[in-house]
């Protein structure tokens, strides 16, 4: 059992958020292409929390759910390297549809605005195309298969042993590649330190 004191349950993604390497080249993206209304466009001259005079803009676009997807462009700094294609093991954000008719229509939607697109791939309980918004992240568009439920429910139950046995076949891999002292972070408490005060420690190290 944790000790950690209780909190209420955590709702929804209200937005997730990257950065783009230009703002009217995601706006066409993600509001002309993938019909997500730009609805947020805030110019700042200082970045949140250190004081750091930097200009940028933060746009936020909305999805079917009222939640967002959001974007930093920095042009102050920013490297080409920041928006090579990624791994999707390393990033990738999915939205969802409600019939495999419609997930076919977003593939060709895509495709023909340029951006190819490949799928749908089956997952045993959903089936996903795939495909790179402009900034090099990985996006995917996925349907729950009639197993969904099923699927879902029958891994829960099993969830906490599985990741135990992955957890005792992949540690030794980990602390030969992150170090043992990576791999527990857990059961210091943090919570009274006055983190200006750390030796190297600056604005941009305190919670936000």
């Amino acid at each position: 059992m944790s000790s950690l004191p209780d909190c209420a349950m955590l709702k929804h993604v209200h937005h997730s958020a990257y950065r783009c390497r230009d703002a009217e080249q995601t706006r066409w993206f993600y509001e002309d292409v993938l019909r997500l209304p730009l609805t947020l466009a805030m110019v700042f001259d200082e970045e949140p929390g250190t004081g750091r005079k930097i200009d940028y803009m933060h746009l936020f676009f909305k999805m079917g759910d009222d939640n967002f997807i959001a974007f930093f462009d920095a042009p102050d700094g920013a490297d080409e390297k920041l928006f090579r294609p990624r791994s999707a093991f390393d990033l990738h954000l999915a939205f969802e549809v409600d019939t495999r008719e419609e997930l076919k229509d977003w593939r060709r939607r895509i495709n023909q605005a340029g951006r190819p697109c490949f799928g749908p791939i089956d997952h045993e309980f959903i089936h996903s195309i795939y495909f790179f918004d402009p900034n090099g992240i990985p996006l995917e568009i996925t349907i729950k298969d009639a197993s969904y439920e099923a699927v879902v429910a029958e891994d829960a139950a099993n969830a906490h042993s599985v990741l135990q046995g992955w957890t005792e076949k992949t540690r030794a891999l980990k602390e030969q590649t992150f170090g043992a002292a990576a791999l527990d972070l857990r059961g210091i408490d943090m919570s009274k330190t006055d983190f200006s005060k750390l030796k190297g420690s600056s604005k941009k190290d305190a919670p936000q």
